[in-house]
């Protein structure tokens, strides 16, 4: 189940469903706040996403993010969550290994050593996602923050990003 995925100048290290990969994959972000908007936009969004099996990539780690993902998962939709820490040292939830084991679910890192989850890293973290996905979404940015500063240089890239609110 373990595997090695190259592309461009960047090797993951992965468990579970590699060609999730190569399928069309939307990435999701939202920041760690986030309006009621945002949050009911975002809602609709995955429940959109879910009913169409749509595969969606993210690094899950803000609490919208957590919470997409969780209904992605119920939903039995396929997922590829990007760590920012090695995976051989990362303890998967247990509802992740069941969607990893059912072929739905893709987890991906880097595999150096991280330690502790710095502001770098996590830019890093979703910029794998979004080099992995045709389409950004963005439920909410704040702004000066961190995903917002992403946002700038990603649109600059030329990558399409859609924003929900």
């Amino acid at each position: 189940m373990n595997w090695q995925h190259e592309r461009k100048d960047l090797v993951l290290q992965g468990l579970g469903r590699e060609n999730l990969l190569k399928e069309p994959l939307l990435a999701f972000f939202a920041s760690r706040q986030c309006s009621g908007t945002a949050i009911r936009l975002a809602m609709d969004w995955t429940l959109a996403q879910a009913a169409k099996k749509q595969a969606v990539v993210s690094g899950f780690h803000s609490p919208l993010e957590q919470s997409v993902l969780t209904v992605l998962l119920q939903a039995k939709s396929p997922v590829v969550a990007v760590l920012a820490r090695p995976l051989s040292e990362a303890k998967l939830p247990s509802d992740w290994l069941e969607a990893v084991q059912e072929g739905r679910m893709a987890v991906v890192s880097r595999e150096k050593n991280a330690g502790r989850l710095t502001v770098a890293q996590a830019a890093l973290r979703n910029d794998i996602a979004s080099g992995l996905a045709q389409k950004i979404v963005i439920a909410h940015a704040s702004p000066g923050g961190q995903l917002e500063k992403s946002c700038v240089l990603w649109s600059q890239a030329g990558w399409l990003i859609e924003r929900l609110t």
